[in-house]
């Protein structure tokens, strides 16, 4: 029984999903049943141990050469540099794929609306951000802090300022989502497979999970995604991994399409400059990487 080797932390929306479904079929990658333990960035799961975290979620790896773990919000949460550093030590190795700041806020703020988790306009949520989320922070909100930071979870060079002072810059490896998943998959499944070390021309690259969906139902939505009565009971009697795993089949199977009206370049111009641009230069230089994001 093994712990991760590798994982993938970021950046929320921005297909780590599609990954984790073409990875996890491979013969010399072990993942976890599904996607996202949330073990280091929810309080919660830290405070019951790395022996929980191995026993739960690791205990069935055999020879597999990377153990992988996917959960996108590690990169968010500035405290989990520190709790992976003591728990997995300096060698673990990260994939953290860095989408257009603006695109990735209106992706992550659609996936709220469709969910019943979002009341305002794209543009008020984002002049609501600072508030809500000290709000959220106080009351230790982990869900509705993860629901509505649009901004923050785009703010790419703060948050990797918080890893960098555990681990090396080239423990990363850095993708472009626009300008390599995107529009040249075959690239960056070359990069992983130098990453990882192994052979990845085996994979299906016809995987698109998790495409933009709402719910059929929102009585079942609410009463797999929000605090009640029968969460409480069902938490009582179901193991924290089957838990997950119900959740996430039950919200596949109710969820239906969902399209919405892209922003135009004004306002895709408009917001980078208001909320990104400083962020994105100083990226830049940390990483010697240029993003190219700013269209217009």
């Amino acid at each position: 029984m093994s712990l991760p080797n590798f994982m993938f932390i970021g950046a929320a929306k921005s297909a780590t999903t599609t990954f984790f479904d073409m990875l996890k079929s491979h013969d010399q990658i072990f993942t976890p049943k599904f996607k996202e333990p949330h073990f280091f960035n929810i309080d919660e799961n830290y405070l019951k141990g790395i022996d929980w975290y191995k026993k739960t979620y690791f205990s069935s790896v055999n020879s597999e050469k990377v153990i992988l773990e996917f959960t996108p919000t590690y990169f968010y949460f500035s405290e989990c540099a520190e709790r992976i550093f003591k728990s997995l030590g300096s060698d673990i190795k990260f994939v953290v794929i860095l989408r257009n700041p603006v695109e990735r806020a209106f992706s992550h703020y659609n996936h709220s609306l469709r969910d019943g988790h979002e009341d305002f306009s794209f543009a008020e949520a984002l002049k609501l951000e600072n508030s809500r989320l000290r709000r959220y922070k106080n009351e230790k909100n982990y869900l509705d802090l993860m629901r509505h930071s649009y901004i923050s979870q785009g703010l790419y060079y703060k948050m990797f300022l918080a890893y960098l002072k555990y681990f090396d810059l080239n423990n990363f490896l850095i993708i472009n989502f626009n300008a390599e998943v995107v529009e040249n998959i075959d690239i960056t499944i070359k990069k992983l497979s130098d990453f990882f070390e192994i052979d990845l021309s085996s994979i299906d690259l016809n995987i698109h999970s998790n495409k933009s969906g709402k719910a059929k139902s929102k009585m079942i939505t609410d009463l797999t995604l929000k605090n009640n009565f029968l969460r409480k009971i069902l938490k009582l009697i179901i193991p924290h991994k089957n838990r997950q795993i119900i959740r996430n089949r039950i919200k596949n199977y109710n969820k239906d399409e969902y399209e919405y009206t892209p922003l135009s370049k004004e306002e895709m111009n408009l917001y980078y400059k208001s909320y990104f641009s400083d962020d994105v230069l100083k990226l830049e230089q940390l990483v010697g990487k240029k993003m190219n994001w700013n269209i217009l």
